[in-house]
């Protein structure tokens, strides 16, 4: 991996912050280490850095023992023995090197990408934008204990994304507020009949980043957000997969789930006068952790894709501060 794209003062927190494990509470997932990354990122000084950190540790827990991990598919979505999963995942990395590792696991932890509503994949892409090898193993170890794959059906159909979520909205009805973490709202909603018919013929990842895009600028919306971030995460990680369109069509029908699963009639965003450096200072002095991260996604999706929808979901992110 080349050298870090991160302060010597991040790195020295991502490795203090490595004695945490990846979830705590209800199964909330640790933003600290995405979080630290992207604030340096955003050049924030490291009294920032520091200050974040010390705040937002309170709430973690322990990374726990670590036991012998022989192969990481006897624990797939065990939602245990992360200690374990991320010595075995630097061992690998010291053997074989972080792309073959990459382009081993990838391809398995794929299917499972919406895995703690979609935080390891984003902890993974996080991880590759800093080129930081612990956080690299640390982001893999939680995808294969978080790993949980959507089900995607084989079918296709000539509509249109919109269409299709409009259709499958129309028949499952409102899927909101069924448990306190992303993973169990899509739970709620993600075996039924009507997502049989959720594939177009044709997709790009454009297209589902346009969709995501659309339904947060619409509803400032927790699951929605999410989706946002997750369409960006999979644009770093996915070059390492072969078989990009069916880890895209896993993208699409997760983000749709989730979608299904969100509350669509919050606070849409508006046009705004404030610039990426107006914002991003507002979101480095801020304690929350998604405040943080939707807005440095957002400038990095705005800089792929023009829209300026993603400056105007960033706004109304950092209004109150």
């Amino acid at each position: 991996m080349p050298a870090s794209a991160i302060s010597s003062a991040c790195s020295a927190l991502l490795a203090d912050a490595r004695c945490h494990g990846p979830l705590y509470g209800p199964g909330f997932s640790n933003h600290l280490p995405m979080a630290l990354i992207a604030l340096d990122r955003m050049q924030a000084p490291p009294a920032v850095l520091e200050r974040f950190a010390a705040e937002h540790r309170k709430r973690l827990q322990p990374a726990g023992a670590a036991e012998p991990v022989a192969d990481p598919l006897a624990w797939l979505g065990r939602h245990s023995n992360y200690a374990g999963l991320e010595r075995f995942f630097a061992a690998a990395v010291d053997a074989d090197g972080e792309e073959a590792v990459l382009r081993h696991w990838l391809p398995v932890l794929m299917p499972g990408l919406a895995a703690a509503g979609f935080h390891a994949m984003i902890r993974l892409a996080y991880a590759l934008e800093a080129r930081h090898r612990g956080e690299l193993c640390a982001a893999l170890a939680f995808w294969v204990l978080a790993y949980k794959p959507v089900p995607v059906p084989a079918g296709r159909t000539d509509e249109a994304i919109d269409a299709i979520a409009a259709r499958i909205a129309a028949a499952t009805g409102d899927g909101s507020g069924a448990g306190p973490t992303i993973g169990s709202r899509m739970a709620a909603v993600e075996r039924n009949p009507a997502l049989a018919g959720a594939q177009p013929a044709t997709l790009a990842l454009r297209d589902v980043a346009a969709f995501a895009l659309g339904a947060f600028h619409a509803s400032a919306d927790f699951m929605l957000l999410h989706t946002v971030t997750a369409c960006h995460a999979f644009r770093s990680v996915a070059g390492y997969v072969e078989e990009e369109e069916a880890a895209l069509r896993q993208l699409w029908q997760a983000v749709l789930v989730a979608w299904l699963a969100a509350e669509r009639t919050g606070r849409a965003a508006v046009p705004t006068r404030a610039g990426w450096n107006e914002i991003e200072a507002s979101a480095i002095q801020s304690p929350d952790d998604h405040v943080i991260k939707l807005c440095y996604t957002a400038r990095a999706e705005h800089a792929e894709y023009g829209d300026a929808r993603y400056l105007e979901i960033a706004a109304r992110a950092v209004e109150p501060w």
